[in-house]
């Protein structure tokens, strides 16, 4: 505690309403006097001397202390004047005037005793009145002091939840685009970030439906070693049951839930699509911290695995439409529609008696490039294909985002491919950017062989070549 914060002295002792100091100081003055008196002196208790030393102690006990030492003093000066030392009364002297002088010394000792007494208890008055005001004061000022570091201490607490929160919003914003894409690989990778960001988890797994079995895909956190968890389960098994066909999460603090867990996690729930309803698959929470654990952390999960539900629902159905559209986003073929019709144009010329080749054209070294570089790069390959094709050529994107595209030349055999073939390549390279010149890109030339069957689910011829030139 700080000098200014601590409390007033204690007033002092008194002994009878008077302060032990005054009594010794009073008592220590008149022994030596009246021995100096004895030894030295007459031994009239300096009667005569004028001013009386006897004044000292009376007026510096009212000045230092106030009334009632100095009242003491004055009466202790009277007795050891007058005790044993009355003079006698002078042949011109009447009554009143032996008494004036006998009691001249002792009245004016009182009355100076209550004069500057008094003085001195108004000034020790205002004093304490200062000191209790002051103490006051320090109290007010250490209450502020007090009330200010509270203050700032729940505005910086309210300054770092604010920012955490920021923080946090933030992340899980950043999260939450990691799966707002359309295709299904780039989902999954961006659900890990997800569940990191909402859960916290410590041990989590994600789980894809395929046909009547939930499979796992990602798995976090598991230790192969020490950790049993299955990764696979068939439609026979309660979890299988309760999570798929049933629709309902399970948390390991309800009985019934933990019975059905049995030990695989504490919390699964289903990738259920919001838009339209398709159970995708699961996520399961192996291992969670105990106080994260909540009411909220329960309802998170839930909006968590519909969240993801409907990224990887609506991935699956962009995949299908992308599957079965006729031409991409350069005005080419799709590798879907471009295979059947390299098919039918294999089967037909079987018949007819005409050859159906097939012409890959594959660039290398991608993962080098930046995003805008490859964009450019497959614009410049789409514009040279679609320059230089024939009425009856079919130009084809592979579906490989941009890292091979095809051209299916009709009634072509093997020798007039490899021509067009050579003007693809001038073409190709007169189109490419300045950066790009030097890229390597293959070009690769086959005959598109029809199937000798008819099978259930045929492989396109196209893709076939293309599988052949990029492997």
């Amino acid at each position: 505690m700080s000098a200014e914060s601590s409390p007033s002295p204690a007033p002092p002792r008194r002994w009878f309403g008077l302060r032990p100091v005054a009594l010794l100081e009073l008592l220590l003055f008149f022994a030596v006097a009246l021995g100096l008196d004895v030894w030295f002196g007459t031994g009239l208790r300096f009667d005569g001397v004028q001013p009386h030393p006897f004044w000292i102690p009376v007026l510096l006990l009212a000045i230092q202390y106030g009334t009632s030492e100095g009242v003491l003093a004055a009466l202790v000066a009277s007795v050891a004047l007058r005790l044993g030392n009355m003079p006698d009364a002078g042949i011109d002297q009447d009554l009143y005037d032996h008494l004036f002088t006998l009691t001249r010394e002792p009245i004016l000792w009182l009355v100076a005793a209550v004069l500057f007494g008094e003085l001195r208890m108004r000034q020790l008055r205002e004093r304490d009145e200062l000191r209790a005001g002051l103490a006051a004061a320090r109290q007010e000022a250490e209450a502020i002091a007090r009330s200010y570091r509270a203050l700032k201490s729940v505005k910086e607490s309210l300054e770092t939840r604010v920012a955490g929160q920021l923080r946090t919003v933030f992340t899980l914003y950043q999260a939450a685009k990691s799966i707002d894409h359309l295709d299904e690989g780039e989902v999954m990778l961006g659900v890990a970030d997800l569940v990191r960001t909402v859960m916290k988890p410590e041990k989590f797994s994600l789980f894809l439906l395929n046909n009547d079995v939930l499979e796992s895909v990602t798995n976090e956190g598991w230790d192969d070693d020490n950790d049993s968890y299955a990764r696979w389960f068939d439609s026979g098994t309660p979890l299988f049951q309760t999570v798929i066909a049933r629709q309902r999460q399970l948390c390991v603090n309800r009985v019934e839930d933990e019975r059905i867990l049995a030990g695989e996690g504490v919390l699964a729930g289903p990738l259920v699509s919001s838009d339209t309803g398709e159970v995708v698959g699961m996520v399961k929470v192996e291992s969670l911290g105990f106080t994260d654990l909540s009411v909220n952390t329960v309802e998170n999960f839930r909006i968590l695995c519909e969240w993801i539900g409907t990224a990887l629902a609506k991935a699956r159905q962009f995949r299908t439409a992308n599957e079965q559209r006729v031409f991409t986003d350069d005005a080419l073929y799709s590798s879907s529609y471009i295979g059947r019709q390299a098919e039918f144009l294999a089967l037909l010329g079987r018949r007819m008696g005409f050859e159906t080749t097939a012409i890959t054209i594959r660039p290398t070294g991608l993962s080098r490039l930046s995003v805008a570089q490859r964009a450019d790069l497959a614009a410049a390959i789409g514009t040279a294909v679609r320059g230089s094709l024939r009425d009856t050529d079919l130009a084809c994107d592979f579906g490989q985002q941009g890292a091979s595209f095809g051209v299916i030349l009709a009634g072509t055999p093997l020798e007039g491919a490899k021509l067009v073939e050579a003007k693809l390549e001038r073409a190709v390279r007169r189109e490419l950017p300045d950066g790009l010149s030097n890229i390597p890109i293959g070009f690769v030339t086959r005959r598109v062989e029809p199937p000798e069957s008819e099978p259930s689910k045929p492989e396109p011829a196209a893709g076939k070549a293309v599988a052949e030139g990029t492997g």
